[in-house]
């Protein structure tokens, strides 16, 4: 066991006669190593990107909800008789006459 571990941590292992087999295994682990850390960045900057979109939906949230309750007041019987009375524009006092065709 302690040759064996010598060997290894030499490096001996890397090249004796049938190393390719030891090779091949080193370069499964070094891709599979490469895959993993790509993914791991990938989901990183996936979660940055869900946060940051998280926050823009909120500040839209919030303006759709201040620019409807803009429109709410700006439809107001009150606000609108305001806007009238501005322009001179009466409301009428005969009550508009219903026409009938038979």
């Amino acid at each position: 066991m302690k040759e064996s571990l010598k060997k290894i941590l030499l490096g001996k292992f890397l090249i004796n006669e049938g190393s390719i087999k030891n090779w091949s295994y080193i370069f499964f682990l070094f891709t599979i190593c490469l895959i993993m850390i790509y993914s791991s960045h990938s989901v990183d900057s996936k979660i940055i990107k869900i946060g940051d979109l998280k926050n823009e939906i909120s500040v839209l949230q919030s303006r759709f909800i201040n620019k409807r309750k803009e429109v709410m007041k700006l439809k107001m019987e009150s606000n609108v008789s305001l806007v009238m009375i501005d322009r001179s524009i009466t409301s009428s006092s005969t009550p508009p006459k219903k026409i009938i065709i038979d």
